[in-house]
């Protein structure tokens, strides 16, 4: 698998009174998390996809979606428990409000979109965050998931836009078209550096 530039982005936000700054992590560290957060998500994407295939066949999109409402994320728990770190799915434009994007999730949605925009590849990304190395990677719409992201009236019909929210108040996850970033997998690991960034004391 190719490594397109990767870097470790050591990210304070202002609010936590922390100075942004920017560096490497070691070649291995950085090609281990990334390898790691690319398996696990990969893992987890076949997973809700096996399932949400199943619950299509069985009745359509409207199985799909109250299967989606009651399994996704009991479904990335599980996966999390397993592998051993916090796995989730975020949005900044959230069905379920326990998968909106804090601000740097926001800000990390925002940079992929503009990576997009601008025809550049779109490639994971590893945040430290205190002791924290954390995956980013892109969740892309396609073209099944305009039946319920799509716009209403259009690819998302009224019926299940109505099913939607009602199994989802307040839902803002619609509106999209095929390619368009819809949010992130996270996948945080926990993580001791062996060495300490140069110009950085006890």
């Amino acid at each position: 698998m190719r490594i397109f530039g990767f870097f470790l982005v050591i990210l304070g936000l202002a609010s936590c009174g922390q100075k942004s700054q920017e560096t490497k992590l070691p070649a291995a560290d950085r090609e281990q998390f990334l390898l790691k957060g690319d398996t696990i998500t990969k893992v987890a994407f076949a997973a809700i996809s096996g399932e949400l295939q199943t619950a299509l066949q069985r009745g359509g999109i409207e199985a799909a979606l109250q299967h989606c409402n009651v399994r996704a994320i009991p479904l990335t728990d599980s996966l999390a428990r397993t592998q051993h770190v916090s796995l989730r799915r975020v949005s900044n434009k959230p069905r379920n409000r326990n998968n909106k994007a804090d601000r740097l999730e926001e800000f990390m949605i925002k940079g992929f979109t503009n990576d997009q925009n601008e025809k550049n590849p779109i490639t994971p990304k590893l945040v430290l965050k205190n002791d924290t190395v954390i995956y980013y990677k892109p969740i892309i719409i396609q073209a099944l998931c305009l039946n319920c992201h799509g716009t209403p009236g259009n690819e998302l019909l009224k019926k299940n836009d109505r099913l939607i929210r009602q199994l989802y108040p307040g839902d803002k996850a619609v509106g999209y078209k095929q390619g368009d970033v819809r949010g992130l997998w996270r996948v945080a690991f926990p993580y001791k550096p062996t060495t300490r960034p140069h110009g950085q004391g006890l």
